[in-house]
């Protein structure tokens, strides 16, 4: 079992690229934001206090949040790859594994490398906070975050899982790409969530991704007493833990679903 983990895992690092472009695409969003987005969204909140550290905070949280969605994506590639070459075959010979059982290791693959990278590109975000305004994060906070990226990464991981069942390598760089887009705007990062049309925000709230990002901004950001509620609502933050709740029912349910199509199909 574990052989086939290791040897997924050796696969993606040993491409050099896959590690490089993968962590390229991470920072590139955190330039873009540093050098382009962040002194708009400092102007427009003047009147509040502490309000670039506030907004460095929220835009970190949202980061993190679009890391935890999007690096899992890149370990089922190795997926993909192994059913279009019909690898995925010689595995299931050699393991004597079922189909849903190598499925599985997949996704701990996915798992693996979706809480390395994010927790590597969290370390990046948490050294940028340091320099700019020493900030400090206390240990129980550090777990509880750790505790939103191992949920999102799940999240991630087993949605992303039946999507690869029913595409191949050709298709799965368009993937790539729409998931990164969506996912900044899903997680309220790109768009201040408070800007939008209420009918958007509604649906926005139903979206894991969006919720881990606000109970992130909640723990991270610099909420004083002096700060209206009605701000932090716009700015996407969220205080109510019930949410993972339905986040971890909604992915044993994936995981069900796709015994079912692994079933139905026969074939990942």
């Amino acid at each position: 079992m574990f052989k086939l983990i290791y040897r997924n895992l050796l696969l993606y690092y040993k491409s050099i690229s896959n590690v490089f472009f993968s962590f390229l695409g991470m920072l590139i969003s955190l330039v873009i934001y540093i050098f382009f987005l962040k002194n708009n969204l400092v102007d427009s909140l003047n009147n509040v206090p502490n309000a670039a550290k506030m907004v460095d905070t929220w835009m970190v949280a949202g980061l993190i949040s679009i890391v935890a969605i999007t690096s899992p994506l890149s370990a089922f590639a190795q997926k993909v790859e192994d059913k279009d070459s019909k690898g995925l075959y010689d595995i299931l010979i050699n393991s004597r594994f079922s189909l849903y059982k190598v499925n599985i290791l997949y996704i701990f693959t996915a798992i693996i490398e979706g809480m390395i990278s994010t927790i590597i590109f969290s370390g990046i975000c948490y050294a940028y906070l340091i320099s700019q305004y020493k900030y400090e994060l206390t240990v129980d906070n550090l777990i509880i975050i750790i505790l939103y990226i191992v949920c999102l990464v799940l999240f991630a991981s087993s949605l992303f899982s039946i999507i690869t069942l029913f595409i191949n390598s050709t298709s799965f760089s368009s993937l790539s790409a729409i998931v990164g887009t969506l996912a900044g705007f899903l997680s309220g990062s790109y768009i201040v969530i408070g800007s939008l049309p209420k009918t958007v925000q509604n649906i926005l709230k139903y979206w894991p991704g969006f919720e881990i990002a606000g109970l992130l901004r909640n723990r991270l950001m610099p909420l004083s007493n002096n700060v209206p509620s009605t701000v932090s609502k716009s700015l996407g933050v969220v205080k109510d833990n019930q949410s993972l709740i339905s986040i971890f029912m909604l992915i044993f349910a994936f995981f069900i679903i796709e015994n079912i199509f692994i079933k139905l199909k026969k074939v990942l």
